[in-house]
C-alpha cells in the first residue's frame, strides 16, 4: 500500500512539474493542489474505479470539480494524497437543503447561469461516427444531450423509465407524462438524472479502444410540468416538463447540451423530412434495449394525422408533431420524453421534439406524436432560474 502511495506521489510531482500556476486550486479539504483532467489525477482516478463508493468519498469526488483545467474534461482539483476524515470545505459551493415537488435533497448553489441557453456553437454537436439508421446503435458520443431518467418504485428498487435531453447545465427537457399522474402510481418516484449513459448494462462502456466516462447521476432540485398540462387527458396537450439538476453540469465529450430552435436558428419543418428519434425503449426483440438506438422518420403532413387519431377520438392541434408511420420504425415503451432532433442552423442537432405518444409501437401508417418545441421557447425560457 506505501508503495503504490509513493507511486501516486511520483506520478502526481511529475505532472505537476508540467502545469503552470494559473491551474492551482484547493481540494474540499483545503489542501493545495492543481487543476487538472481526472485522466491525469491517480488519486482520484483509482478511488473512481472502485465499485462501491462511501458517501463521504462520494462527496468529496463532488466537491473535487474544477473549472477550465489542463487536459480534457471533467477537470478535478489534484492533490497527491487523499484524506477522507478531514472535514470537507468549499469555498465554491454551499450545501443547502429544499423542499421540492419530487423529494426532499441536497442541492448546491451553481454559478448563475442555469437561465442561459446555449447558442449553436455551444450545443448540438455532430459526432464523427459513421451514420446508419433504422434502428441502430449509436456512436459513443453520439447524441451527448440524451439522458435517463431513473424512478424509485415501491417495493426500493429503481427503474430506467423515461428519456430526456440536456439544454443547458442546469436543465433538462422532458415529457410532462413522465414526472406527473399515472407515472408516479404505476412506475414511482422521479429520483435521479443519469447523464452520458450508453449501454445500461456497462459502468464504463468502450467500443474497439473508444470508451467513454463513468455515468453522471445528479439528483433533482425541482420539477415543472407545463401549468396546463392535463395528466388525465389522452390528447396529451402542453406534454413537456423542465427539471432542474441539484448541481451544475461539467460538459464532457460524452455530457453536452442540444440546441433549441429559438427564433434566430429556427427552420421550418417540411413534410417528408427525416428527422432522428433516439432512446432506449423497446425494440422489435426486447421490452427495452441495453444500448443507446436512432431511427430516421419522416415528417407526417398535419392534416392527414389529424384525420388518423381522430378515428381514435384522439384530436392533434398545431403544438403536436407528427412523425413516423413505417411499419416496425418508431418510437416506443421507454422512449417516452425523449427527442425528436434534425441538424439545422450551422449544421448542429436541434430538438424539434418531445415524444410523447402513439397507437401502440411501429403499426403501419400509425406516426407517433411529439410535442412541439419551437411553440415553447417562450415557456421554456420564462421558467428557467439562475
Amino acid at each position: 500500500m506505501l508503495l503504490v502511495r509513493n507511486i501516486f506521489v511520483l506520478i502526481f510531482v511529475c505532472l505537476m512539474q508540467q502545469i503552470s500556476a494559473q491551474y492551482r486550486c484547493s481540494s474540499p479539504n483545503r489542501v493545495a493542489g492543481y487543476c487538472v483532467s481526472v485522466y491525469e489525477c491517480p488519486s482520484l482516478l483509482e478511488v473512481l474505479k472502485r465499485n462501491q463508493l462511501t458517501p463521504s468519498q462520494l462527496q468529496f469526488l463532488q466537491e473535487s470539480q474544477c473549472q477550465n483545467g489542463y487536459g480534457r474534461p471533467p477537470f478535478v482539483c489534484c492533490t497527491p494524497d487523499i484524506d477522507f476524515n478531514r472535514p470537507v470545505t468549499t469555498t465554491t459551493t454551499t450545501p443547502i437543503s429544499v423542499t421540492t415537488t419530487t423529494q426532499r435533497t441536497v442541492i448546491t448553489r451553481g454559478n448563475g447561469r442555469g437561465n442561459i441557453l446555449p447558442v449553436p456553437n455551444e450545443c448540438g454537436p455532430n459526432t464523427l461516427a459513421k451514420k446508419i439508421y433504422n434502428g441502430i446503435e449509436t456512436a459513443l458520443d453520439e447524441y451527448p444531450w440524451m439522458v435517463l431518467l431513473e424512478y424509485r418504485e415501491k417495493n426500493g428498487n429503481r427503474i430506467l423509465n423515461c428519456g430526456g435531453s440536456l439544454i443547458n447545465q442546469r436543465y433538462v427537457i422532458t415529457a410532462a407524462h413522465c414526472v406527473k399522474g399515472q407515472i408516479e402510481q404505476q412506475v414511482g418516484q422521479l429520483v435521479t438524472v443519469r447523464l452520458g449513459e450508453y449501454d445500461i448494462t456497462q459502468e464504463i462502456d468502450c467500443i474497439e479502444d473508444d470508451c467513454n466516462n463513468k455515468v453522471l447521476e445528479l439528483g433533482i432540485e425541482e420539477v415543472t410540468p407545463h401549468p396546463q398540462f392535463d395528466p388525465n387527458s389522452e390528447h396529451r396537450y402542453n406534454d413537456i416538463a423542465l427539471i432542474r439538476l441539484n448541481a451544475d453540469v461539467t460538459y464532457t465529450d460524452f455530457i453536452k447540451p442540444v440546441c433549441l430552435p429559438l427564433t434566430e436558428s429556427r427552420l421550418p419543418i417540411n413534410v417528408d423530412e427525416l428527422l432522428v428519434v433516439a432512446g432506449w425503449g423497446r425494440t422489435l426483440l426486447a421490452r427495452q434495449s441495453n444500448v443507446k438506438m436512432q431511427l430516421l422518420i419522416p415528417v407526417n403532413d398535419h392534416d392527414s394525422c389529424v384525420r388518423k387519431f381522430s378515428s381514435r377520438r384522439i384530436n392533434i392541434i398545431e403544438t403536436q408533431l407528427c412523425a413516423g408511420g413505417e411499419f416496425a420504425k418508431d418510437s416506443c415503451d421507454g422512449d417516452s420524453g425523449g427527442p425528436l432532433m434534425r441538424r439545422g442552423f450551422k449544421k448542429r442537432w436541434y430538438l424539434e421534439g418531445i415524444v410523447s405518444f402513439g397507437n401502440r409501437c411501429g403499426l403501419e401508417g400509425w406516426p407517433g406524436v411529439y410535442t412541439r418545441v419551437a411553440d415553447y421557447i417562450d415557456w421554456i425560457q420564462s421558467n428557467l432560474k439562475p
